[in-house]
């Protein structure tokens, strides 16, 4: 008889939100996390989006160790000297206050506690050697000589997939399926945070930038309002880095924040936390097979997140599909059958919510993202045209059309090309 009924590896969001789906049923779960306190490795944090969470923690608002919640969302282009900034503020969002700034290094561990309370046992600073693997099915996990035996293994375990890639479970991942994500932690009072950033007490703004001032490098940013912190950083495609060569992430974002529409934003602050981590880029492509006999993977180490160089989320698609691989475990054990076939209801579940269908809709989006003008000669193009249009100089007005017209022509751009360019954004944005 098996040890547990599940094992699931990595206590990030999806690992801790499969484990309390799991445990709130009656299942004999062991969550098991490298870092202790869990999740401790994780450095992402930027905007929680609480719709899912709900399903398993009704009243994460209240209990959460939530930032700010979002009612000013901001996307941005940046060049050398401007910025141009969509400024987005609704009473929608301040109605609902789904979305929340987080910091992971307190909020997985809450995730955690919650799974123990939930029933699961969770037990940090493990570090699974690999599966146990038996005629071709996974029954357990193998740590320090020892096996634990499970009839399922949920594989949570990030970005770094090492347990699924060396099982033969995914093939290793390719420079052209990952970023670099650079981040700093920023303390600020809250009083200049709200005072800065046109806030209330308790409200947040999020924002994403692309960056045009950085020449032929592929290059986003965020910027995220905490309690008394702020969230900042860049998000360098791998594949562009290693071409490069002599391009640092501590030089891109030093950049970043060194620019006159970022730098006064921070004056004063305190750098109080530094950390890099990667980040699942690959889309529809890169998601392995999700299921097999005996096991599961999900939220990032299936390569489950979303960009389309202007919105960059993660933390909702990994408890999802928390939820929906613990919902299918369930399934499994009330049937005794934790075969393939059993444990495909996962994908079936997964291919009618937005995680997957995300990831369809937008499956050639870097097709946008990975051109270059998008972060060079399409941000100066704007800067041109609202030079002209905005600045008063003493000089004849004129239409847009002709503004664009010379712009482009100074910029030596196709209209071909350009028109080509727009119609791609157009049909993959």
């Amino acid at each position: 008889m098996p040890d547990y009924d599940a094992i699931v590896v990595g206590a990030g969001n999806a690992g801790s939100a499969a484990a309390i789906t799991m445990a709130s049923k009656g299942l004999n779960v062991l969550l098991v996390d490298r870092a202790d306190p869990p999740g401790a490795k994780n450095l992402s944090g930027g905007v929680l989006w609480g719709n899912d969470l709900s399903q398993i923690l009704p009243k994460w608002q209240s209990e959460a160790p939530l930032e700010r919640f979002i009612d000013n969302k901001k996307i941005g282009f940046l060049t050398e000297k401007s910025s141009i900034t969509i400024d987005f503020k609704t009473k929608y969002f301040d109605e609902n206050k789904v979305g929340h700034t987080v910091l992971r290094a307190k909020f997985d561990p809450w995730m955690a506690k919650k799974a123990k309370e939930a029933g699961a046992l969770v037990i940090p600073g493990i570090t699974v050697d690999s599966l146990a693997i038996k005629d071709r099915t996974v029954i357990g996990v193998q740590e320090s000589g020892d096996t634990i035996t499970a009839n399922m293994v949920l594989l949570a375990e990030g970005v770094n997939p090492r347990l699924s890639i060396e099982a033969g479970l995914r093939k290793p991942l390719q420079d052209r399926e990952l970023s670099v994500g650079v981040k700093e932690i920023i303390k600020l009072s809250p009083q200049k945070i709200e005072d800065r950033f046109n806030l209330s007490e308790g409200s947040g703004m999020a924002s994403e930038y692309i960056l045009g001032n950085l020449g032929e490098l592929n290059i986003g940013a965020f910027f995220y309002t905490n309690k008394d912190s702020i969230s900042l950083g860049i998000v360098s495609p791998m594949e562009e880095l290693r071409k490069n060569g002599v391009t640092h992430t501590y030089d891109l974002i030093e950049m970043f924040k060194e620019h006159p529409s970022i730098a006064p934003l921070i004056e004063g602050g305190t750098v109080a936390e530094y950390g890099a981590h990667l980040i699942p880029e690959g889309g529809i492509e890169s998601v392995p097979q999700l299921y097999g006999n005996g096991y599961m993977i999900l939220g990032d180490a299936a390569g489950f997140a979303f960009s389309n160089g202007l919105v960059l989320q993660g933390m909702n698609y990994a408890i999802l599909s928390g939820i929906m691989a613990g919902e299918t475990a369930v399934r499994a054990k009330s049937m005794n059958d934790y075969s393939a076939k059993s444990l495909s209801e996962y994908e079936k579940k997964l291919n009618n919510t937005y995680v997957l269908k995300d990831l369809k809709t937008f499956k050639d989006i870097r097709k946008v993202t990975g051109n270059p003008k998008m972060y060079t000669v399409y941000p100066q193009l704007l800067e041109g045209i609202l030079l002209e249009t905005l600045w008063e100089r003493g000089q004849p007005k004129k239409k847009v059309r002709d503004i664009l017209s010379e712009a482009a022509g100074k910029m030596n751009m196709s209209k071909v090309k350009t028109l080509t360019d727009f119609y791609n954004i157009y049909r993959r944005m």
